[in-house]
């Protein structure tokens, strides 16, 4: 691996592992068995797509790590994975003897036979795609498996300063597409083909600029998702609106939205733009939206209490007579994931920290006439927040 890939370092994986470790010690257990793809890939680098087959990495808390697999992941740790030393696997799912099985088997010959073993899945893989199987707790009846969850997402909730560069890399690139998905809009162009055509053109920027410190680590088509996702006109008051019929109109309100996967890492980006000059009604919409979004971004800093950021946005939108129009919480944490905790919601009482990172993203929607969000990706900082993404936010730069 090239030390100067947009990714995180070798040497950070192995602290991650020893602090790993370190917490496995503290609470007596010989081992972390890991199924959820996201917390392997922040734990060793190792990016996998996950399907039928179950793939399990085990973290001992004294002996070398492994991976209980298929065979046609082989090759693939070998070749991308130096800190995973041992891999175990079996020919495919559902095999003449079920993988589960073969777990069970490759735990014993790694010595964690009568073990206490934290994991993330009681089921012993992160299932989908129709997977059935016995649990790998009735299998190794002799082992004490508990809930590990908490081990690596507490781990993820404070970035470190690598993790904070790939997300400003991931920002810097959304705001570019940003600037090609609106020269592409005009009334009578489909929403989906303006997406593309920015997705594409995007690409192609990072690889002209990035070349070979590039390395896509997600899944996917393209590391480049930019477009409207169908909230376009009346359908942009639909939250997680999928797609639209409907052809860009003159007049009409699009919620935009922007991820890049960087180093495995995505910032979120999401603005509210008028086609043509904006109405009234459109306006008074924008500018609630826009006071609320305010509210919030001066309410982050160490200290406060997740569920407090939420309350501010909350009174504002409340005082412009608008609370109905509420529709979800103001954001939740974001890096490896596009969601992930801490959410920014009454329910969540986690203190922020300096280096946690947020979207903050207020939204108000009114069924049949449109929606109105901006999303910004922040960091808390020592005494409040920075953004991570930085694009113009004033209903005069986003009318088209």
């Amino acid at each position: 691996m090239a030390s100067s890939e947009l990714v995180i370092s070798q040497s950070e994986h192995k602290a991650r592992i020893e602090k790993i470790r370190a917490t496995l010690h503290q609470r007596r257990l010989r081992a972390l068995y890991l199924t959820n793809p996201t917390r392997v890939l922040y734990a060793t680098g190792f990016a996998h797509i996950t399907t039928e087959r179950p793939l399990a990495l085990v973290i001992p808390v004294e002996k070398p790590l492994f991976v209980m697999g298929p065979r046609l992941e082989y090759d693939h740790i070998r070749r991308d994975c130096p800190l995973i030393e041992r891999a175990h696997t079996y020919p495919d799912y559902p095999g003449t003897q079920h993988p589960m099985r073969q777990f069970a088997k490759f735990l014993s010959s790694e010595g964690l036979l009568g073990a206490r073993i934290a994991t993330d899945s009681l089921q012993g893989s992160a299932g989908g795609y129709g997977y059935r199987g016995p649990p790998i707790t009735d299998l190794v009846k002799t082992s004490k498996f508990t809930d590990g969850r908490d081990i690596v997402d507490d781990m993820r909730l404070v970035k470190s300063r690598r993790e904070l560069e790939l997300l400003r890399e991931s920002a810097k690139w959304s705001q570019v597409a940003h600037d090609i998905l609106l020269e592409n809009v005009t009334p009578g162009v489909s929403d989906v083909i303006a997406g593309l055509k920015a997705s594409q053109e995007t690409f192609a920027r990072m690889l002209r600029r990035l070349g070979g410190r590039y390395r896509q680590l997600k899944a996917g088509l393209s590391p480049v998702i930019v477009g409207f996702r169908g909230q376009v006109g009346a359908e942009s008051a639909i939250p997680h609106a999928a797609f639209t019929k409907q052809k860009i109109r003159k007049g009409d309100v699009l919620v935009t939205e922007a991820g890049v996967e960087v180093g495995g890492y995505v910032s979120e980006l999401e603005r509210t733009v008028m086609v043509g000059k904006p109405s009234s009604r459109a306006r008074k919409y924008f500018q609630s939206m826009l006071k609320a979004q305010e509210a919030a971004l001066r309410t982050f800093k160490p200290g406060v209490t997740c569920s407090r950021i939420d309350e501010a946005a909350r009174k504002s939108v409340e005082s412009d007579g608008f609370g109905e129009c509420l529709r979800h919480h103001v954001g939740h944490g974001i890096g490896l994931d596009g969601h992930e905790p801490p959410w920014l919601d009454p329910g969540e009482k986690t203190v922020m920290r300096p280096g946690m990172v947020f979207s903050c993203e207020p939204g108000l929607y009114l069924p049949g006439y449109a929606g109105f969000r901006h999303s910004d990706t922040v960091e808390i900082t020592s005494n409040g927040m920075s953004f991570i993404t930085e694009y113009p936010r004033s209903l005069e730069h986003l009318t088209i």
